[in-house]
């Protein structure tokens, strides 16, 4: 009886292994697929991942130089700073093209390969490719060979294009403005930041409207936007310093100006950047008023801090809740220059 019993037994177990020995290369086929279809996933985010940023990078260069050799340096190098399969995205000159686009009817955007050395240059268009005749070739599967698959070859192409822009300028006019530095005053140094801010635009191809709202105690709109420089700089040369700093006004000021119809454009992007030498003291708190703008309006707002007695830290939260960034300036010259850095980093959308 006991030998019939071991026999059955190893019969049994003779049959497990052989259809184990049939499961184990089905478990691992369809893990090897799945382990392959997951590395091509990762891959082509990896990819667009470099491709949106060379795109961003190229078209903010245009808009700082207005020179397309150096855009397409500088989305050559963004490519080379991300990572695709392990391995550097390399583009060639030929990978990145500078032109035009525009907006349709129906809200879609057109790029056009124009003459590099045309004014209305306004895109960066790059083709991120790791086929195998692209600069980077090919990338292996993970399995290579399985399913007859050896390589696998993405694809990804990104525009970045500078938009039209609505810009209001929400300035300091507290009685601190009013406080001697080396070349004068902080009201003076400002001012002389804003004709570069207002220089700066008038080298883009874009037609940036402007605006400007003053806060002190109070605020106000002293300028609807406009593309009347001259104007507007007129108006911040006859600003008087005076009052307490209400930063939260001035920006709710700046929110009814650049949304007002009458001057506003529906298609242009919005941003307010606020410029202040001190800390906030009286009226709404700048934060919320900031997160308001970004979350309900889709307005960015910049900040700028000026002295050394300026709260920057505040400013910094002000600037987060408004998704914007945030820029310091010590003395006249470093302001001059933030404000020209500012005019050259307004806002680069993605169009493809």
């Amino acid at each position: 009886m006991r030998s019939v019993n071991t026999r059955r037994q190893n019969r049994r177990t003779g049959a497990m292994l052989i259809l184990i020995g049939l499961c184990i290369p089905i478990v691992l086929i369809f893990a090897a697929y799945s382990i392959n279809i997951a590395w091509m996933q990762l891959t082509r985010t990896e990819l667009r991942t470099a491709t949106d940023a060379a795109a961003r990078a190229g078209s903010r260069t245009l808009s700082l130089t207005q020179t397309a050799a150096a855009a397409r340096t500088a989305a050559i190098d963004a490519a080379g700073r991300n990572t695709v399969g392990g391995k550097p995205l390399a583009l060639r000159d030929t990978d990145v093209q500078i032109g035009k686009s525009s907006e349709g009817t129906t809200g879609k955007w057109t790029f056009m390969d124009i003459d590099e050395n045309s004014s209305e240059l306004n895109s960066v268009r790059v083709t991120g490719s790791r086929a195998s005749d692209s600069a980077s070739g090919a990338i292996p599967m993970l399995f290579s060979g399985f399913l007859d698959r050896t390589h696998f070859e993405p694809v990804k192409v990104a525009t970045a294009s500078q938009l039209d822009r609505d810009v209001m300028l929400a300035l300091d006019r507290s009685g601190s403005m009013r406080s001697r530095t080396r070349t004068g005053n902080r009201i003076g140094d400002l001012q002389d930041a804003v004709e570069a801010f207002l220089n700066a635009l008038l080298q883009t191809p874009q037609d940036e409207l402007v605006g400007i709202v003053s806060y002190s105690s109070n605020s106000r709109i002293d300028q609807n936007l406009s593309i009347s420089y001259n104007e507007l700089m007129s108006t911040v040369n006859g600003l008087r310093p005076s009052g307490l700093t209400a930063i939260g006004r001035g920006l709710n000021s700046g929110i009814t100006g650049i949304l007002d119809t009458r001057f506003s454009r529906a298609t242009a992007a919005k941003t307010i950047v606020v410029m202040t030498d001190g800390h906030h003291n009286r009226g709404v708190g700048p934060v919320e008023v900031a997160r308001t703008a970004y979350q309900t309006y889709g307005i960015t707002v910049h900040t700028i801090t000026f002295s050394r007695g300026a709260n920057q830290t505040h400013m910094r939260k002000v600037a987060a809740a408004g998704g914007g960034s945030h820029w310091h300036a010590n003395d006249h010259d470093e302001l001059v220059h933030v404000f020209e850095e500012v005019a050259n980093n307004l806002p680069t959308l993605l169009t493809e």
